[in-house]
């Protein structure tokens, strides 16, 4: 059965595997006979000709929808297989015109998963792009000062606005934007998905979770640290140790063959022989309540997940790692990296230091 997408590459990530150009405005693009098609508007048909990875580029007759009717009708596709993305509007409407039109059941492009040489250095470059911000952070830490508790920059309080702006420009000097950067800081950390807010405090612990897309290509790289401006006390060094064994822990179990959850399983394993429990308090969550990772690609999140599934790591995927423990009143921590899953064990993707105490 041929393939049929209708999309934009930002909203996508099929159709930029699909396609390995930006399509602002959505196209129909689909398979025939092994080999890649599209209809573009006199707006897109130039450039797709040149920098697609199209067989072959129709032009619109107007109505991409009459065109694409008109194709199939003379290819003789009566039936087709679309993304669960696919819009509805247009699948009751093709339908409506006497197409056969499958629901892709999972993975629309399940090779997606295997990452290849050109892939994987699109995945450094983004992580290149999470370092470079994590080294701004710890600059400006290093510059700061502690005044009444709190830290003190450029004159000014330091604030997770300032350092979420700092970190997003430096992505976009690497070729990068970072969207939804968190910079969380104290029990804010305690929500992992907490953006962080207001002014950053001294002697607390803060995580910065950074997950670049390259704009050239649309690859993420997605990295974690935890920094602390000032002097940790025995809880808060205790738990960011703990976080780091058990990611290394994890790192050193991860190969082609491996089942997923039970690398996450010796996680949640390891911080509970360590006194850490995972229960819900009647206010939130707290201990480690979130998976071990998850894929990484064109996507921030996509298969395979390192959780509860019982998925088998397969050679060629590229997945983060990115244990964590949070305890309001001690502060969150959370240490993330990509790793290329090998045969006989796994490559780092990612690469900035472990230090966390900033003085």
């Amino acid at each position: 059965m041929e393939k049929l997408i209708y999309a934009n590459t930002e909203k996508s990530p099929d159709m930029l595997y699909f396609a390995k150009m930006n399509i602002p405005d959505a196209v129909f693009a689909f398979t025939h006979k092994g080999k890649k098609y599209a209809i573009c508007s006199p707006l897109e048909i130039g450039r797709a000709r040149k920098e697609s990875d199209f067989d072959g580029i129709y032009p619109s007759n107007g109505s991409d929808f009459d065109t694409l009717l008109e194709i199939f009708s003379n290819l003789k596709i009566s039936e087709a297989e679309v993304p669960n993305s696919f819009p509805s509007g247009m699948f009751l409407k093709l339908k409506k015109a006497g197409l056969k039109i499958k629901v892709s059941g999972g993975d629309f492009f399940p090779e997606r998963r295997i990452k290849s040489e050109a892939e994987i250095s699109e995945i450094k470059k983004a992580n290149d792009a999470a370092s470079a911000s994590f080294e701004r952070v710890w600059q400006i830490f290093r510059e700061s000062s502690i005044e009444n508790g709190f830290l003190k920059w450029n004159g000014k309080f330091l604030t997770s606005e300032i350092l979420k702006f700092e970190i997003e420009l430096q992505c976009l000097k690497m070729g990068a934007e970072s969207k939804n950067t968190i910079a969380a800081c104290a029990d804010q950390a305690c929500d992992p998905h907490c953006e962080g807010y207001g002014k950053i405090r001294a002697n607390e612990l803060c995580v910065f979770d950074i997950f670049p897309r390259l704009k050239s290509s649309g690859y993420f790289g997605d990295m974690t640290r935890t920094f602390l401006k000032g002097e940790p006390n025995c809880a808060q060094i205790k738990l960011v140790e703990s976080v780091k064994k058990a990611q290394e822990n994890a790192i050193s179990e991860i190969k082609a063959g491996k089942r997923a959850d039970l690398i996450h399983k010796n996680v949640s394993s390891f911080f509970e022989k360590n006194g850490y429990k995972t229960d819900f308090d009647g206010n939130g969550w707290r201990g480690f309540f979130h998976s071990t990772g998850h894929g990484i690609g064109l996507e921030v999140h996509e298969e395979p997940r390192l959780g509860l599934a019982k998925n088998t790591l397969k050679s060629g995927e590229v997945v983060t790692v990115e244990p964590g423990l949070y305890y309001k009143g001690v502060g969150g921590c959370r240490i993330e990296d990509n790793v290329l899953v090998l045969q006989n064990g796994c490559q780092k993707l990612s690469n900035f230091h472990y230090d966390w105490v900033v003085k």
